[in-house]
């Protein structure tokens, strides 16, 4: 409800300004509370005929002011193209809070999974040359594929390219770094080769990164030549994008925008997943890609991709595939996120949209193909921002402003529908415990005849939302949060929780299936899964140069179950957000098996859990990620050096350190990484190679972690 009244005083903050001259508009852009820089105005701005979106201008700079006072990004970058020209491109906040650097025109962001899309132009391209099909199979192309699931040879390059593929997901192993890395992609591909499909190939189309991830190996196999260059002569060159690269090799300092937490610079961050999410580039650079969607595949004299083909991405991939609740948000394309854009949609006009984040970045990219309009939104993560609202938001002014629509939207009036009282059984139909890939809730019937949620938590179900009634138009609805809304679907056999609510700029209301309906296994759990309870897990096989423990907070897994799931198991991701997924283990005593089958997003980056013996341990491998028990992690002894050996598959090797009434000096010698975490495994500190860290007395339990090559080995001293 805040965020509603939040919006609405913006939209009357915009239209206030709609009447300033360029001159106040300068003024205004360089602010100078939150580094805002002057916009770039380009070639052909000042014709007469031609709109100059000034009060779009003013929207970008409105919604910036709100994002970097909140913290949520320390940088930012827009622009606005129409079919023929850039109109204007403008850039707010510090590219590098030490040296007050503003970014300018030429300033890269990181752009995530926008870099699909010229992973989806590539392939395009090779089709058009007859060296792709987009209906064969991928192993017709790519023969080292290989799964655990024989129905891996019906995968076609098409469903890599609307998610339509059934892999589990995405393998995060690895993929962000703090330095160079090469080899993801490979890594992936063995990864694959260890897991099964979470659905038939083509029965549903659930965001899924690996599959773009092995478009790069499929172009290289086509083309011989490696995925970064090919894109490189195919698309950046001849469109004259200077300013975008692949993260082979370190940028030169400030020619990026750096990432800030807690004040502090972070390394630069390098993502191994090139064709799913690793090109940095600019909001002009980007703005250029984003006019070949409006010129029919062509920029001037230069065809990047047939008119034919452009069409063949604009086509909804979700028709026709399992989708209980049909979400405009998640009508995939080839490569697009969308091609019912949501926030034009609502307004009546098409749009086609892509969004990326990385841990350090977010973007977006909306095209108006009838409109002749696209735009661009580029920053850092701080908080995180909307980018998608922001992007909404920009080309909803413009829209208005050259009368393509008679207004701009306002939010939506927070207002349910009135209540009615529910069918016979509906209410209870809808009691139950649902889950999708990041939570478990439960619904349940209050004393009053409306519905409770709880959330699981580490502790148990806590409250959530109550006083959720049955309304007049099917939903259940609070009134505390009037437009937010839930309902229970069945589709295929199978109940879903539907979930409704205000998204993107708020002057629409789109729903999505946000949850499955979980039921107790036919089988109690064996002896093996009984005794594995309560227990932990610690990640061994993960570079160094990674920080998937700042991402995801997934160096460690735990196994529980829920009186509400019986026969089930619930595996903790745990971290700042613990994740519970619940798995089913009745099939297998060394096999979890994913259980969800969910569209769009909420059914992604599933795995199966494979218990693996390692020795005489059992170790846990979850989708390409294997941990080792935390319950036999060796204790370091107090006064004396211990040898630390790297075996033959270069494991991180975990030890643990026990503080009592004095400080406990750690020396570390001949590691390549090592970091230390609380027993809570947050992290105290780091350093490469050798090192000295030390710990306060009394603080407990310590975990060192300690990397190294293959077949080496490290000492580590504490005294």
């Amino acid at each position: 409800m805040n965020q509603d009244t939040k919006v609405s005083r913006d939209q009357r903050n915009a239209s206030g300004l709609r009447s300033n001259s360029r001159r106040q508009l300068l003024q205004l852009a360089g602010w100078s509370g939150l580094g805002l820089a002057s916009p770039v105005l380009l070639a052909g701005c000042t014709h007469a005929s031609t709109p100059n979106y000034e009060a779009a201008m003013q929207e970008a700079q409105t919604a910036a002011q709100e994002v970097l006072r909140l913290g949520s990004a320390t940088a930012l970058g827009f622009a606005l193209v129409s079919t023929e020209r850039t109109v204007w491109a403008q850039s707010y906040g510090y590219a590098d809070l030490q040296t007050r650097q503003m970014p300018t025109a030429n300033t890269m962001f990181s752009i995530g999974s926008s870099s699909k899309m010229l992973a989806t132009v590539a392939v395009m391209q090779l089709v058009e040359q007859g060296l792709l099909r987009l209906d064969a199979p991928l192993v017709d192309y790519l023969p080292r594929f290989r799964m655990l699931d024989a129905r891996y040879t019906d995968i076609t390059v098409r469903m890599l390219l609307n998610h339509s593929s059934g892999f589990p997901g995405t393998n995060y192993r690895n993929v962000f770094t703090n330095k160079p890395a090469s080899g993801y992609a490979e890594q992936v591909l063995a990864g694959l080769a260890q897991q099964r499909l979470k659905a038939a190939p083509g029965y549903m189309s659930v965001y899924c990164n690996d599959g773009f991830t092995l478009l790069e190996l499929l172009i290289a196999a086509v083309t011989g030549q490696r995925y970064a260059d090919y894109v490189q002569a195919a698309i950046l060159d001849p469109l004259g994008m200077k300013h975008s690269a692949y993260t082979r090799a370190p940028f030169a300092d400030g020619s990026y925008a750096k990432v800030y937490r807690s004040g502090v610079a972070q390394p630069q961050e390098f993502s191994g997943a090139q064709a799913s999410g690793g090109l940095y580039t600019t909001p002009t650079d980007l703005a250029t890609f984003a006019r070949v969607f409006l010129n029919d595949g062509a920029l001037g004299a230069t065809r990047i991709l047939g008119a034919a083909s452009l069409q063949a991405m604009a086509v909804d991939q979700t028709l026709g595939t399992f989708n209980p609740v049909k979400s405009v948000a998640w009508s995939y394309g080839l490569g697009w996120d969308t091609v019912r854009e949501s926030g034009l949609q609502a307004v009546g006009i098409q749009g086609w949209s892509k969004g990326g984040d990385t841990d350090f970045y977010g973007a977006e990219m909306i095209v108006a193909p009838n409109e002749g309009l696209a735009v661009v939104v580029m920053g850092t993560q701080g908080a995180g921002f909307n980018h998608s609202a922001l992007a909404q938001r920009v080309l909803l002014r413009a829209l208005a402003e050259n009368d393509r629509i008679p207004a701009y939207p306002a939010a939506l009036a927070g207002l349910a529908s009135p209540v009615q009282l529910a069918p016979a059984g509906v209410i209870e139909a809808t009691e139950g415990v649902y889950a999708n890939s990041a939570s478990i809730v439960q619904f349940r019937k209050d004393a009053d005849g409306s519905l409770a949620t709880l959330r699981l938590g580490p502790d148990g179900f806590s409250p959530g939302i109550s006083a959720l009634r049955y309304r007049s138009d099917g939903w259940f609805t609070s009134d505390t949060a009037p437009l937010i809304s839930c309902k229970s679907v069945t589709e295929s056999g199978r109940q879903y929780l539907a979930q409704r609510g205000p998204t993107g700029a708020l002057h629409y209301l789109d729903a999505q299936a946000y949850a499955q309906r979980v039921q107790a296994a036919a089988t109690p759990l064996s002896a093996a899964w009984r005794q594995r309870l309560g227990s932990t897990w610690l990640r061994v096989n993960e570079s160094p140069d990674s920080h998937v423990d700042q991402i995801l907070g997934t160096l460690r897994f735990s196994l529980v179950a829920i009186p509400e799931l019986p026969g089930l198991v619930i595996a903790w991701q745990s971290g700042d957000t613990p994740s519970p997924i619940v798995l089913d283990p009745s099939t297998s005593d060394t096999t979890a098996r994913m259980m969800l089958v969910i569209p769009g997003m909420n059914g992604r980056d599933l795995n199966d859990l494979d218990i693996v013996n390692q020795g005489d341990e059992e170790w846990l491998r979850w989708g390409d990620a294997l941990h080792r028990p935390q319950a036999t992690v060796p204790l370091l002894s107090a006064g004396a050096t211990t040898v630390v050996p790297i075996g033959a598959q270069a494991y991180a090797e975990w030890r643990a350190v026990q503080t009592g009434a004095a400080p406990v000096q750690v020396a570390i010698a001949g590691a390549s990484a090592w970091r230390l975490y609380d027993a809570d495994f947050q992290a105290l500190s780091s350093g490469a190679a050798n090192g000295q860290t030390s710990l306060p007395a009394g603080s407990g339990l310590a975990y060192l972690l300690i990397f190294g090559p293959a077949n080496t080995s490290a000492s580590v001293t504490l005294s």
